[in-house]
């Protein structure tokens, strides 16, 4: 037997045995209880924390596309906004060396129009 902190010795020795009782302990159900609580609460976790795992790397390989997708319509705006540039330089070189023949394409244009609303008049028949 052994002895608690409170038991005495000459109260152990006056105990008659207790035959099967002495044999067999009390099982404590409430760790058990809590082992396998635990037990399940780290399968839960665990199987969680994969799922969260799986999702975050898909994740991040959806951002690592849309990163390249931006990156390449930030290339096509910038090499877009360079083409604007350039044939804006190039439109107002054009307005600079050709006023003149602009207004002359005008002038030639209004007497046509003229030529061309005016009816034609038929001659009658006899």
């Amino acid at each position: 037997m052994a002895l608690r902190g409170s038991d005495r010795m000459e109260e152990m020795e006056l105990e008659p045995p207790r035959g099967l009782e002495v044999a067999r302990t009390r099982r404590p159900w409430a760790l058990i209880t809590a082992s396998l609580l635990l037990v399940v609460l780290v399968a839960v976790l665990w199987a969680k924390w994969s799922e969260t795992r799986s999702e975050n790397e898909r994740l991040r390989a959806e951002l690592k596309v849309l990163y390249m997708e931006a990156e390449s319509i930030r290339t096509q705006a910038a090499l877009a906004q360079q083409r604007i540039t350039v044939l804006e330089k190039q439109l107002g070189v054009a307005r600079t060396q050709r006023p003149a023949a602009v207004l002359d394409d005008t002038s030639a244009t209004k007497p046509a129009e003229k030529a061309k609303s005016k009816p034609a008049t038929r001659a009658k028949p006899r």
